[in-house]
């Protein structure tokens, strides 16, 4: 077994949590931006806080004993952050729905590092303090590191919150971690956390420019 393997499988086995129960209603229910409509794969949005001004999301250096790579998911200090695209894993629909495996890639890719921008849950071993939420994320190859890349939408009291608990098979061993936000190094990064999920809203991006430039209009 390689490293990356063990890793994957001490990360089910570290978290003890039930196995996550697909409900029916809730994978048939799409997800909506803020114009309520509905979420498209290939369309670019911006994940934003749901407190007004407080920024979205980018890819931030941690530095370890191993260098700068890979990047973590971040709070921006922008308004906007970067684009994301999000991909069903599992279904051809064009439509995310909740409840549902995705792939969630930043535009672009990352030449420092040499990776995609697609997120993955980064080993323990790899970047210590947290279970991070980095680039570099592997989904055309089954196997551990494609399944560190699956991960799902929920609703929340306002907006909605990610978790990471993919759907492989009902008599898995299946870690469910919502995400959430650490204070580390002088930044906001994303990670996984039990019962701290950070609330978000999906924002078109090419809304979110018309608006900027309508406010410097003015």
């Amino acid at each position: 077994m390689n490293s990356s393997s063990a890793a994957v499988l001490f990360l089910f086995f570290l978290f003890s949590a039930n196995p996550f129960s697909l409900s029916a209603t809730a994978a048939n229910e799409p997800v909506l931006d803020t114009d309520g409509e509905e979420l498209r794969s290939g369309a670019p949005y911006y994940i934003q806080s749901t407190i007004p001004g407080a920024g979205g999301l980018e890819l931030a250096p941690l530095y370890t004993s191993g260098g700068w790579c890979p990047k973590i998911v971040a709070q921006s200090k922008s308004t906007n952050g970067l684009a994301v695209f999000f991909n069903p894993v599992d279904s051809t629909d064009a439509t995310v729905h909740l409840s549902t495996d995705v792939n969630i890639r930043f535009t672009g890719f990352d030449p420092y590092c040499r990776s995609s921008n697609t997120w993955r849950v980064a080993p323990y071993s790899t970047l210590p303090g947290h279970w991070w939420i980095a680039n570099g994320g592997e989904i055309d190859n089954p196997g551990p590191q494609t399944l560190l890349t699956r991960f799902k939408i929920e609703r929340v009291e306002v907006g909605y919150k990610l978790t990471f608990c993919p759907t492989v098979c009902e008599s898995c061993v299946t870690l469910c971690n919502d995400i959430g936000k650490y204070n580390y190094q002088n930044q906001v990064l994303l990670g996984l956390t039990k019962g701290d999920a950070w609330p978000f809203v999906f924002v078109k991006a090419f809304k979110a420019i018309e608006q900027v430039v309508e406010k410097h209009s003015e």
